[in-house]
């Protein structure tokens, strides 16, 4: 069994594949379920831009244990609460196959959502307090690419499930795979935790952060539904949430989201440009999937097939991602991921039928996959080493609710529209430009803020 050391510590390389499939199930169930949404629509009785609360939920509730997941580890244990967290995932993903109703598949995702708020910090905590610190940036590495896989099989593998199986399937399939990983972290990961580790736990952050999304996040979805005074009123009570939390965040000693670290020019640049091209890469699953089952009458099994253009591109990325960003830098490949997101949609505005939409996520999914990895790798380079654990929760916490923000958006843009063939594919035609203008903003971000200078991209080493 291949082993790394650590001061005379032994990490078998089995516990990196154990912590990394526990990550790789929750990436393959959240991308699964963006094709599985129409079948899910149907039978529910609902449209299927209804039921992106079945995504918007389970970010919000992941989003509200990102923050704190590591701050509970560091206390309580890592290995026993990673353990908790595949448990929670397991349980409730039965729960979601067993809904009969929206508001039961909703409800049970947003519990869903605790156990995956746990499970991507505290696996990423696990190796990095086995692996030896030499090898630590390489385990890591191995693991963002095993997580990004998961990425990039998802949409493949909820069409199978869907079209085969029915789209409960794609829940009830969590449950093995979750035990697989239960068992080999129980055998392979020792215990760990932070003997100092004090102070209270930021819950009003928390409070404040999650309340202001929803609130924000409804409003905008309720846009083509409410009246104005009733869509605005909620839009700007969750804005004025979202201030407060960042007032409170200057004044707390245990942060969700430091945001003093944005006075760091690189460590804004690389988070604007992150979350804008994760908001992208968010919208781009949905529209895609409308896209094919709505407008092209494709089945889920086929929608999934022609993901498999995004699935390669994305894979392929992920791993050649290393060797590219050593002989251009993290700068440059942000900057051409922002550009391949930005060609990539922009040809799905132009034209939408499906050989395009394969052109597009082929292209895209190069800069899907390094524009995810490469603004957090650099968020984190950009700031001194004793930040960087608060820099890495800060960072990915930010750049999944702006994905989970796009997503409703780009309802709210397609329901703005009739519920008809011609309609649906409209509002998915305007929300095709809005997607590749975020891009293109990505791009804008990464020019002005970013600069390929050592001095600047290693603040970390030199603090």
């Amino acid at each position: 069994m291949a082993e790394v050391e650590d001061n005379g510590r032994k990490m078998p390389f089995v516990l990196l594949l154990a912590v990394g499939l526990a990550q790789f199930i929750v990436c393959v169930d959240y991308f699964a379920v963006a094709v599985a949404l129409p079948p899910m629509a149907a039978e529910l009785g609902v449209r299927p831009t209804d039921l992106q609360w079945v995504v918007t939920g389970y970010v919000l509730s992941s989003s509200a244990l990102l923050g704190i997941a590591g701050a509970l580890g560091d206390r309580y244990g890592r290995k026993r609460l990673l353990l908790l967290g595949i448990v929670i995932f397991a349980l409730v993903s039965i729960w979601v196959g067993l809904g009969a109703t929206p508001s039961q598949v909703i409800l049970a995702r947003v519990a869903q959502g605790l156990g995956a708020g746990l499970v991507f910090p505290l696996a990423t905590a696990v190796i990095s307090h086995a692996s030896a610190q030499r090898q630590l940036a390489r385990n890591l590495a191995l693991l963002t690419g095993i997580a990004t896989l998961g990425t990039a099989l998802g949409p493949v593998l909820g069409g199978v499930l869907t079209e085969s199986l029915g789209w409960r399937w794609i829940f009830y399939a969590n449950v093995p795979i979750s035990a697989v990983a239960f068992l080999m972290v129980a055998i392979f990961a020792r215990e760990s935790r932070d003997p100092g580790a004090t102070g209270g736990l930021d819950f009003i952050g928390i409070f404040l952060l999650v309340s202001g999304i929803a609130a924000f996040s409804i409003g905008i979805n309720r846009i083509p539904y409410w009246t104005m005074p009733a869509w605005i009123g909620l839009t700007l009570g969750g804005i004025l949430l979202l201030v407060l939390f960042i007032w409170f965040e200057f004044r707390t000693r245990v942060p969700v989201i430091d945001v003093r670290l944005f006075a760091n020019r690189g460590f804004l640049g690389f988070s604007a440009t992150g979350l804008l091209s994760n908001s992208a890469w968010c919208s781009l699953v949905l529209l895609v999937t409308l896209q094919l089952q709505k407008v092209l009458g494709d089945s889920a099994l086929e929608a999934g097939e022609l993901f498999l253009f995004l699935s390669v591109s994305v894979a392929t990325a992920s791993f050649i991602a290393p060797a590219i960003e050593r002989r251009i830098g993290i700068v440059t490949l942000t900057r051409i991921a922002l550009v391949l997101q930005f060609i990539g949609i922009g040809l799905f505005f132009f034209n939408d039928s499906a050989p395009w939409l394969a052109a597009g996520m082929l292209i895209a999914g190069f800069g899907c996959s390094w524009g995810w990895a490469m603004p957090q790798a650099g968020a984190i380079r950009t700031i001194p080493r004793d930040k960087a654990g608060v820099a890495s929760g800060s960072v990915l916490t930010l750049v999944i609710v702006a994905g989970n923000t796009a997503v409703v958006t780009a309802a709210m843009i397609v329901d703005l529209y009739p519920d008809d063939v011609a309609g649906v594919a409209r509002g998915i035609h305007v929300a095709f430009l809005c997607s590749a203008l975020v891009a293109l903003l990505g791009l804008v971000s990464a020019m002005v803020f970013l600069r390929n200078d050592d001095r600047f991209l290693r603040t970390a080493e030199g603090d």
